[in-house]
């Protein structure tokens, strides 16, 4: 698993390459014991969430291969859409 550091550096990353996040936004991550929580609040209920991922394989990902995955989640996170990584990306309507 990545240090705090190398986490929050990706996730920074990934907030920089969607390219979808408006100043106000605030992304970041942590590490837990069963993997990392990774959560971005946004300007309303709508766009805020929180996802734990213990997903193996995604535990395993170097920082520099971390953050691509992130995109499509933090894209989804504004298109009000859940992306699951535990469930293989998953993309599918809030609930």
């Amino acid at each position: 698993m990545l240090t705090a550091d190398e986490l929050n550096r990706a996730i920074m990353r990934a907030r920089h390459e969607a390219a979808v996040c408006a100043r106000f936004c605030v992304v970041g991550g942590e590490r837990r014991k069963s993997g990392y929580a990774i959560y971005h609040n946004g300007l309303g209920a709508s766009d805020t969430s929180e996802q734990v991922v213990s997903d193996r394989a995604i535990l395993k990902l170097p920082e520099e291969h971390l953050a691509p995955c992130l995109v499509p989640w933090l894209v989804a996170t504004h298109q009000r859409r859940r992306f699951d990584f535990d469930r293989g990306g998953v993309d599918h309507p809030a609930l």
